[in-house]
């Protein structure tokens, strides 16, 4: 569901480039925004930076991570998951992407990858020069209202943000912990508050 106080079907939305740091970011943060995108037929495209080497479980974070994308609605081949340091390959010419999707600059948990994403993005969006490319990120929200669940969206309501809101039904927030399940490698408690977290997330 979106929130905005204008119709959906106004957006100029027509293809959105998700951008992540690591695999199980895309259900983590993402999983409301990515499920309201596609049920109002915005086409979508994923490329996750790195394949979440750091205990050597990169080839099975990069299945995990297809996985779950499948489970959000968002086919195999339209996921791509890098492993290259250097990241050689340039972003703009493999996606006819309207928009860019990702972190902001304080990357929702703080983590330092996710704020190094939200900057590479902005970095291309500078440099390439492609029209109509334009950066969407995710805010970070207080510990308190993340953690606060439908309170924190009735707020939302009576006191509206800058920026466009997306608010999880349960069947969704259902569909983004399933998302989440495919992420075996990775699956520890507080990712699952995550989940619960960012089922109110905004882009």
């Amino acid at each position: 569901m979106l929130l905005d106080g204008a119709p959906v079907a106004v957006l100029p939305w027509k293809h959105v480039l998700v951008v992540t740091a690591h695999p199980d970011d895309e259900c983590m943060f993402f999983g409301p925004t990515l499920q309201a995108l596609l049920a109002h037929n915005v086409s979508l495209s994923a490329l996750c930076l790195s394949q979440g080497n750091a205990d050597g479980l990169g080839v099975r974070r990069q299945a995990e991570l297809v996985a779950s994308y499948g489970v959000l609605g968002v086919p195999r081949e339209n996921v791509t998951c890098l492993d290259d340091a250097l990241l050689q390959d340039g972003m703009t010419t493999v996606w006819d992407a309207d928009y860019i999707l990702t972190f902001d600059a304080h990357g929702v948990s703080g983590h330092p990858n996710h704020m190094a994403v939200h900057f590479g993005a902005r970095r291309v969006q500078s440099v390439a020069k492609i029209p109509r490319l334009d950066v969407l990120s995710l805010d970070t929200r207080s510990v308190a209202s993340k953690y606060t669940g439908i309170a924190a969206a009735m707020w939302d309501r009576l006191w509206p943000q800058r920026g466009l809101q997306t608010l999880a039904h349960p069947i969704e927030y259902g569909r983004s912990l399933a998302a989440m399940r495919e992420h075996a490698s990775q699956l520890v408690w507080f990712r699952y508050m995550h989940v619960n977290a960012v089922s109110i997330d905004h882009s």
